[in-house]
């Protein structure tokens, strides 16, 4: 009977899944025992044949242990073929209808500390099964024990068979962490996955897959795929007739979305399904995802928030993680950075160019409008293998793109990203991802593909303050757009984003869409209530051109500062600068503006890295020399899994706060990402030296 379970288990195995039910093995022995015939007194007038501690132990450990088949159903190490005539019989049945009888409310994994403490004999950790319980012992009795008990003889030995099971290695946990941790991050991601399947309709999940084909949905894209998963399992899901817990418990065991409900995306889908409307949820969802908004609670934490997240940190090792710094080159193996789709479709290491000699000569950006413009795609797979050195023209309205690579202290410490290495990223004003003035304008629901446009912004990284900043254009016939009139009734103009006393980035755009008038606009900026402030930035766009604007200095109150006259005659459009135009050299990172810097490695950002795919592709340029000014951010909350996600609000703080210092090498440069719109210009050598646009 003992070897039968064994065997049975050995089945159970096989799923890859083992779990536990709710009733305890406590009662399950109690069940066990009362099963049997009466019996003989063994031993001693308190004791049967069947009453043994090592079996009791066994069962109050193992006994509730099953796995889920293909139909969802329990099924029990217990459910073996005994004859009825056996004295097993009865007992094996009664546990096997009473864990049948129970739900399934943890998942069951051992761990090897554990089985070190326990006299199931000695195991070492490449063993490939372990053994719990003890198959059989054996007992040589004296003759006092003899003339005690009586129903045995001196120097008699008898062996007695006992509960076993061999548990495959893939059972065992070999961390530092705690059996109960475990198992409550794979109830914790039951739980949130139930919930989704039960509050989220299909219907919901197909909306949001049709909004992100849409383009409805800022930076939808990185989400689809998710989306599109857990259509599939919603699907399988609504079908089922019976057993949907265990279904949950099967399908979330290891799933990766399984706590889709509590991401940035589920929180969508909860939203539309609880019936907010959907240009709110659609606007709520584009705050969300702004890199400069993303993530960054102002909520109080209280003491046991803190408390709470610091003892996950610690009991799950992640301590030495959070310990970071700056990389550098001679962190990164060439062999561990890739490539995608080079050359014939393989992969291929990346270039790292050495033999760079910087120039000093200075160029205008107009210098560069007739070269060849060429993809990232096309560059990526059939020009960079061919270049044995790379220079990158440093501009002025790329200091959005300025980023820098950071790893932990301790390179053997436990990942806390959503990918498999210790590495992320920091782009230039401690954001996760870069934040353009046109890119914000988008976000925050102003137009950007009229005739004319011009945008204002503040209190980003360059100009920080609390202060009510207003746009102004003096159109052709005197009227004014501003705040006090947003839409213009000669020209068509339109004040479409206004904001006052942003708590963030502030921004303001005026427009003119599908026509603009001949005629002369002023465009200028006034301080509303003064306030603390350190200027602004303006761009200006029309014709595919962009002119970027600079104000540094404080603006005192109801102060105006003049930006530019626009002259619109026979639908040619002209402009005079009145503040100066930022095409002059400015240094950023130590690096001259205007001018081409050596490349000194390219690579895609560490999401990407390996057989990793999560999340946006960066394209990160790392240049000679360039470093960075003052500490940044070591993490940010959006890349974390989705266990240290769940402290995010305690983590934001900590990552305010635990800033890394600029010291020694480091890996800096310019990063492009995959999904927004961008132009570097390249200069290349390699079978010929040219120069070329790249477009991303």
């Amino acid at each position: 009977m003992y070897k039968e379970i064994n065997k049975k288990f050995q089945t159970l195995c096989q799923t890859g899944k083992l779990f536990r039910v709710s009733i305890k093995g406590s009662a399950l022995w109690d069940i066990y025992l009362g099963a049997f015939d009466p019996e003989e007194r063994f031993r001693d007038p308190d004791s049967s044949e069947h009453n043994c501690n090592t079996c009791k132990s066994f069962i109050r450990s193992y006994g509730n242990i099953v796995s889920i088949d293909s139909d969802n159903n329990i099924t029990t190490m217990f459910d073996i073929e005994l004859d009825t005539d056996s004295e097993y019989f009865n007992s094996v049945k009664a546990v096997k209808q009473a864990v049948l009888a129970s739900s399934i409310s943890e998942m069951f994994i051992e761990s090897y500390n554990n089985l070190t403490t326990l006299k199931y004999g000695k195991s070492q950790k490449t063993d490939a099964t372990f053994r719990l319980g003890v198959e059989n012992n054996y007992k040589l009795y004296t003759k006092e024990e003899a003339e005690k008990f009586g129903v045995v003889t001196e120097n008699q030995t008898i062996s007695f068979p006992h509960f076993y099971l061999d548990l495959p290695r893939q059972f065992v946990d070999f961390s530092q962490h705690s059996v109960e941790s475990i198992m409550a991050g794979y109830r914790s991601s039951k739980e949130v996955f139930k919930r989704a399947m039960d509050e989220i309709s299909l219907d919901t999940l197909e909306l949001v897959r049709d909004l992100i084909h849409q383009g409805s949905l800022l930076d939808g894209t990185t989400h689809l795929y998710k989306v599109e998963e857990f259509i599939v399992l919603k699907k399988e899901y609504d079908n089922l007739l019976q057993n949907k817990d265990n279904w949950a418990w099967n399908r979330s065991y290891q799933l990766p979305i399984a706590k889709f409900k509590n991401e940035l995306i589920g929180v969508l889908c909860t939203e539309l399904a609880e019936g907010k409307e959907l240009n709110q949820a659609c606007q709520a969802w584009n705050k969300r995802v702004d890199p400069v908004n993303y993530m960054k609670t102002s909520s109080p934490i209280t003491a046991r928030q803190i408390e709470e997240a610091k003892k996950f940190v610690e009991d799950n090792g992640y301590v030495e993680s959070f310990n970071r710094r700056i990389a550098n080159i001679d962190d990164i193996k060439v062999s561990e950075i890739l490539h995608s789709n080079i050359g014939d479709g393989g992969i291929k290491d990346i270039s790292i160019f050495d033999n760079v000699k910087a120039t000093s000569t200075r160029h205008k950006r107009s210098e560069f409008d007739g070269v060849e413009e060429v993809s990232i795609d096309k560059f990526m797979k059939d020009i960079l293998p061919t270049c044995t050195s790379l220079e990158l023209y440093l501009q002025n309205n790329q200091s959005g793109n300025l980023v820098a690579l950071t790893t932990a202290i301790d390179p053997s410490s436990e990942p806390i990203f959503k990918w498999t290495n210790n590495y992320s990223w920091t782009f230039n004003g401690n954001l996760a991802g870069k934040s353009q003035i046109k890119d914000n304008v988008k976000t925050a629901g102003g137009s950007v593909d009229g005739i004319l446009r011009c945008s204002l912004q503040w209190n980003d990284e360059d100009t920080l303050g609390n202060v009510d900043l207003d746009l102004h254009c003096r159109e052709p016939r005197g009227s004014e757009i501003y705040y006090g009139c947003k839409k213009s009734s000669n020209t068509g103009g339109w004040l479409d984003v206004d904001m006052i006393r942003p708590t963030k980035v502030g921004i303001e755009n005026i427009s003119w869409q599908n026509t603009i008038p001949d005629g002369v606009y002023r465009f200028s900026v006034k301080n509303y209530d003064g306030g603390n402030n350190n200027g602004f930035k303006i761009e200006i766009e029309f014709d595919g051109q962009i002119f970027n604007y600079i104000y540094n200095n404080s603006l005192s109150i109801k102060q105006v500062v003049e930006i530019a006259v626009v002259t619109v005659k026979n639908g040619a459009i002209s402009i005079k600068h009145l503040l100066p135009e930022t095409n002059s050299n400015r240094v950023m990172w130590g690096l001259e503006t205007n001018n081409f810097h050596k490349v000194s490695l390219v690579c895609l950002s560490p999401n990407h890295w390996g057989e990793n795919n999560v999340g946006n592709k960066h394209y990160l340029f790392m240049l000679d020399k360039c470093e960075i000014p003052s500490a940044i951010r070591s993490f940010h909350n959006e890349n974390l899994i989705a266990e240290l996600a769940e402290h995010r609000k305690v983590l934001e703080v900590l990552g305010t706060q635990a800033m890394i210092k600029p010291e020694g090498k480091q890996l800096s440069g310019l990063g492009f990402n995959s999904t927004v719109s961008d132009v570097l210009i390249l200069k290349l050598k390699g079978t010929h030296q040219r120069v070329i646009k790249l477009k991303i």
